[in-house]
């Protein structure tokens, strides 16, 4: 028990200590539904400070590339048209994965003439379980819905995921109802508004795994009104991920752009700061935005975490004669990276390439691209009343850029235009979780409680204070309670390069190890639905474990379709406060299902002999006619089927449709005397099981004196109603039957035919 314990504490421990940015190993995407369906150039592209390989792979359709790119360089994957998702509320299982040896950094792409755009792609360790959709109005054009959408991509089995709608979707469902479901690693689910008037914005989704989280339109307006319309797409950021505090800025040549500020909590208290030093001051509730048009940058703060989404215009209202509507999501300010490495596309007619960095004013002398200074070309301005940050916008190339800070890091994004066309996405950023209170809630007596801030040392600043005189600066340790009750925390945070400080306090619960029981064993069949079930333990969460790496942190876990890989031992413990309880065990075991089979064609002959169905040796038969023999005769065409069970009491159907082939057989007599005397007066091609039929009877001049399309109708020696003269005829028969096996063949034969008075 102690060593299962050990095992679970371990597992708390390796979560938490995951990196978090936009660069790792392994990724996992879809694509949305495109205004061009299945008619959309569909594209990866890959970069890394390193020379690395690695695979993509659409798992769930048995489709693989593999792939090789040098350091600084791009490597570009075309994908199939099966990974674009359809329709609303449709399950599918088109989940792209990217796998690589050493760390990339992934983009996406989707465009078809004027229809063009891009997205960052999040490794699985920078994801979350919560997101906020954003996403725009959609656009009704020629009769029809252009919808704003979202998509779900599983990177975990049995992922369990509530969906609290914003808008009405296309199945009826209303604003407020709740969609729940289960995907499996690789699944995928898409949503769709209504209508064009919907906007699926503020939709929450959450689940009790990790997932990605995609959203925005098969085609629209930005802003509603103007007559240029582009699709949109963007992976969603976890809420964890959010931040305080953004900086926007406009795009290059655009007269303004759009930008929507969300909040996650209620009673969210935003400051919009202009250069000027004139304040908005704005309040939002939980899943509310609001919707902006700036044309200069903005600082933008609050008093709980938010996200911004950045909406390019398009052409015809941004004052460009180039460009279309596109989105990214913004990154805040305390997600800098001192290393960003970013794409700008030249795919789809893209003209002109752009890249936006943030940061401290103060750090800007000490920024590189692609290995030089700032170009002389680039736009540099101070934003805010206090200048503390700057942006930096230039016009580059297209292909892979890489940016470095030696100071405090930055923020990137890249875009392009191009003639009614655009993309944009965020280059890259940290992904840190930084809304959430690290300190634990507790743990058991005598027994050590791990502490762990989550946040880069080499930025961060820590100090812990434990109560009696106990202070730690580290940002991990443990500590060993030997008394119960309940403990004072507060843990300080100093971001060392802002210089801001975040304060959070709790109550560490140090309680006695309880019990917990499972509901107990279970025994199913294969494809069955089984659930796993704990006892109550009062204010507990719970954590399952079993085989293939099962985790849920469900009291009463369901597994909607059991495999026989799902046999073996499931662990539960109750953790109060911090403090697990002692693991229980659930032994699983599922039985496999009979597997019965005819084993034998589907075609048969009665002319031959009786035909029986036997699908084996069983415990029982049922009969499609309710009889329970073994065996079955077959007494004619159509579908024969069969239910059987095994010695576990599983069950399994089984049909087969039965048709009668006989094998075609025919006679070609070589002469005739049609002259009425009752013997051999009609030429007819004698035989059975004929599918199709042609002949053609010539004279020796190559006349055609008959023809037929009927093997029962003879030729009676007759030419435009009179008597044929006697003599040798050739004819022509194209048939077509059944082989000995079954199949279906045509034959052609040519040959003569004496006819004789």
């Amino acid at each position: 028990m102690l060593k299962a314990l050990g095992i679970i504490s371990l597992l708390f421990l390796c979560l938490s200590l995951s990196s978090q940015t936009n660069e790792g190993n392994e990724f996992w995407f879809g694509f949305m539904e495109h205004i061009d369906i299945n008619n959309n150039e569909k594209v990866v592209m890959i970069t890394s400070k390193f020379n690395t390989s690695g695979r993509v792979s659409i798992p769930n359709r048995n489709w693989t590339e593999t792939y090789t790119v040098a350091a600084g360089q791009v490597i570009v994957i075309t994908l199939p048209d099966l990974t674009e998702n359809i329709g609303s509320e449709s399950f599918d299982n088109t989940g792209v994965q990217v796998v690589s040896d050493l760390p990339v950094s992934v983009y996406i792409h989707q465009y078809h003439q004027f229809r063009s755009e891009a997205s960052v792609v999040l490794p699985v360790n920078s994801i979350g379980s919560s997101y906020f959709a954003m996403t725009y109005q959609g656009v009704y054009n020629q009769g029809q819905d252009y919808p704003s959408e979202f998509l779900i991509v599983a990177v975990a089995d049995e992922t369990i995921i509530e969906i609290e709608l914003s808008d009405r979707i296309k199945s009826g469902k209303a604003a407020g109802e709740k969609i729940n479901i289960t995907l499996d690693k690789g699944e995928t689910y898409q949503v769709q508004a209504a209508n064009a008037s919907g906007d699926l914005s503020g939709t929450y989704i959450k689940g009790d795994k990790n997932f990605a989280f995609f959203s925005g339109n098969s085609w629209t307006e930005v802003p509603n009104g103007c007559n240029a319309r582009d699709n949109l797409m963007e992976q969603m950021y976890a809420v964890g991920t959010w931040g305080k505090k953004f900086v926007t800025v406009p795009s290059a040549k655009m007269s303004f752009d759009i930008f929507r500020i969300m909040a996650a909590e209620n009673n969210t208290q935003i400051s919009i700061e202009s250069s000027n030093g004139n304040v908005e001051n704005i309040i939002l509730s939980k899943g509310k935005f609001v919707e902006k048009r700036y044309s200069s940058a903005k600082l933008i703060e609050a008093n709980k975490p938010i996200q911004v989404g950045h909406f390019i215009v398009g052409s015809d209202c941004g004052g460009y004669s180039i460009g279309d509507p596109s989105m990214l999501m913004l990154n805040s300010v305390t997600q800098t990276r001192d290393t960003v490495t970013l794409f700008n596309s030249r795919l789809q007619d893209i003209q002109e390439n752009y890249i936006n960095i943030i940061a401290f004013t103060s750090d800007i002398p000490l920024i590189t691209v692609d290995g030089g200074g700032i170009p002389n070309s680039a736009e540099i301005e101070a934003v805010g009343a206090d200048g503390l940050y700057s942006f930096i916008r230039l016009e580059v190339r297209a292909g892979a850029h890489t940016i470095i800070s030696e100071g405090c890091g930055v923020i990137a994004s890249a875009y392009g235009y191009g003639p009614a066309e655009s993309y944009a996405y965020s280059g890259g950023a940290s992904f840190n979780t930084i809304n959430v209170n690290p300190i634990p809630d507790g743990g058991c007596l005598n027994d050590t409680v791990f502490f762990d801030a989550n946040l880069p040392e080499e930025r961060y600043s820590f100090l812990w204070d434990l109560g009696n005189d106990i202070i730690r600066t580290d940002r991990s340790f443990e500590m060993y309670y030997d008394e119960l009750g309940s403990f004072p925390a507060m843990l300080i945070i100093t971001d060392d390069c802002i210089g801001t400080v975040d304060t959070f306090n709790k109550d560490i619960v140090i309680s006695l190890r309880q019990g917990v029981e499972t509901i107990g064993d279970v025994m199913v069949c294969e494809e069955e639905r089984f659930e796993l079930g704990a006892t109550d333990v009062a204010n507990a969460s719970y954590l399952w474990t079993g085989p293939n790496g099962f985790l849920s942190e469900e009291q009463f876990p369901e597994i909607s379709e059991s495999e026989l890989s799902h046999n073996g031992q499931y662990s539960v413990v109750g953790i109060v406060s911090g403090c697990a309880t002692y693991p229980s065990i659930s032994n699983v075991d599922i039985f496999p299902l009979p597997n019965p089979d005819f084993n034998q064609d589907v075609f048969y002959c009665n002319l031959r002999t009786e035909i029986f169905l036997n699908p084996g040796d069983f415990e029982t038969y049922q009969w499609h006619d309710g009889t329970s023999d073994q065996e079955f005769l077959v007494d004619g065409d159509g579908f024969y089927a069969v239910t059987v069970s095994n010695e576990f009491g599983c069950f399994q159907e089984v049909n087969i449709s039965m048709e009668e082939r006989c094998p075609t057989e025919f006679f070609i007599p070589n002469v005739f005397s049609p002259n009425d005397d009752g013997i051999n007066d009609i030429w007819r091609i004698e035989g059975h099981d004929i599918t199709s039929f042609s002949l053609l009877v010539k004279d020796r001049w190559g006349e055609i004196v008959y023809e037929s399309m009927d093997e029962t109708i003879g030729w009676d020696g007759q030419f435009h109603g009179k008597i044929a003269i006697s003599d040798v005829y050739f004819y022509e028969l194209h048939v077509s039957g059944f082989r000995e096996n079954g199949d279906v063949y045509e034959e052609d034969v040519l040959g003569t035919v004496t006819l004789l008075r």
